[in-house]
């Protein structure tokens, strides 16, 4: 399930601490892997991705932890941005007790295999000319980092390479949460598709 939407899909929007509809169960999505040359970029997408949002169990529990690594490269000549370009995701900051109770609910996967997770991103090169200047290299306190959106599809539930799999990144100039969606009037670069070389577990 979406939080905070009718989607019917596992997800998990850590910026919507204030408005969870309801909580998912403890998970883990990890990965990496390559999407192919497509109509926005001639150079290969590349990625790799740790998640996990965990609940020990037990009669007295350790306050369910959520983690969130991104690494994501396109080494082509976009159309949107004009030239290759990367950038490092982390996860959003999250009100501990919220983040507990996020990492411990029950809602089953729908579809099985999949995983949607927001965060803050930060370019790790120097940017290409069509990336927002508003976005910043580092945060303070003052300059927060921009949102990322990432969705994996785990079709073949094994840990064998597999081109079956799916990810989709949507990158946006937007420094402060919604609900659970990226605003789309703010997503600057979307990239999706079937992998060409890789894997995704998601358990």
């Amino acid at each position: 399930m979406k939080i905070g939407t009718s989607r019917t899909r596992r997800a998990l929007s850590v910026g919507a601490a204030g408005v969870l509809m309801a909580a998912l169960a403890a998970c883990t999505g990890r990965g990496g892997g390559t999407l192919p040359p497509d109509v926005v970029s001639n150079g290969q997408g590349s990625f790799g991705f740790d998640f996990s949002c965990q609940d020990s169990g037990g009669i007295n529990p350790t306050p369910g932890k959520l983690q969130i690594q991104l690494d994501y490269t396109d080494h082509g000549t976009n159309l949107v941005l004009g030239a290759p370009f990367s950038v490092h995701g982390i996860v959003d900051k999250i009100d501990p007790v919220v983040e507990s109770e996020v990492c411990s609910g029950q809602e089953p996967a729908t579809p099985p295999g999949q995983l949607t997770f927001l965060g803050r991103y930060r370019p790790t090169t120097s940017p290409p000319p069509g990336f927002p200047s508003t976005c910043p290299a580092r945060e303070t306190s003052t300059t927060p980092l921009c949102r990322f959106e990432v969705t994996v599809q785990d079709n073949d539930r094994n840990l064998a390479p597999s081109p079956g799999d799916s990810f989709s990144i949507q990158l946006s100039s937007a420094t402060t949460a919604s609900l659970s969606d990226l605003d789309a009037a703010t997503v600057f670069y979307a990239r999706a598709g079937t992998l060409s070389g890789g894997n995704i577990t998601v358990d």
